[in-house]
């Protein structure tokens, strides 16, 4: 099972920097001030997968993040996955398979959507919708270009994110409840796994 498989659910993305206008400009920076001023934070989320158009799997959970390089995406229902990103290094755990894979990001330019947001040059930010406080990215995949669109709400922290594949694959992001300046619990980004997990490790590219 490769990175991209393991954690496609989780908005990974190979980042494609673009000149923007003064108006996305504007923008970006009030996105990427209020998720700062935000954080750490936890908000609830809802995925869900379509593929030409009907709906194929509907996941939810609650991610934690506690900085762009420390975040821990919890999967609750249907099954148990958690996702924890400290660093460069990610950990990947299937509760009902009983595997965690490990290995490393960013060596390829792969960004979840919120380190995508918080950079300088905001990854193949295309254009700004004012009217509807939307944000359009387009950005190059392993199987095409995908399609971003994300919706910030009046707060400037985004509230869904619709992520469309040129091979008929959207999936959907819906955050809501976004509790700020939380402080994290003990042993937060810790896994207490059981003694007979099957460790993946995956190789360094």
């Amino acid at each position: 099972m490769g990175l991209r498989r393991a954690v496609a659910c989780l908005g990974l993305l190979v980042a494609l920097a673009l000149p923007l206008s003064g108006g996305e400009e504007e923008l970006m920076r009030s996105v990427r001030a209020a998720i700062l001023a935000s954080q750490p934070f936890r908000v609830n989320f809802v995925q869900q997968v379509f593929i030409d158009g009907a709906l194929e799997m509907e996941e939810s959970g609650i991610i934690v993040f506690a900085h762009r390089k420390r975040v821990k995406w919890e999967y609750l229902d249907p099954e148990s996955k958690i996702f924890i990103l400290e660093g460069d290094r990610y950990r990947f755990y299937d509760r009902e398979n009983n595997q965690l894979l490990v290995g490393r990001v960013g060596t390829s330019g792969e960004q979840l959507i919120w380190d995508l947001l918080l950079a300088e040059r905001p990854g193949g930010a295309v254009r700004w919708d004012a009217a509807t406080r939307t944000v359009f990215l387009s950005v190059p995949g392993q199987d095409g270009a995908q399609q971003l669109k994300v919706l910030v709400g009046a707060d400037f922290l985004p509230q869904r994110v619709e992520q469309a594949a040129e091979n008929g694959v959207t999936t959907v992001y819906r955050f809501r409840d976004y509790r700020r300046r939380i402080a994290p619990a003990a042993g937060e980004f810790d896994l207490d796994l059981p003694a007979d997990v099957d460790i993946v490790e995956e190789p360094l590219p």
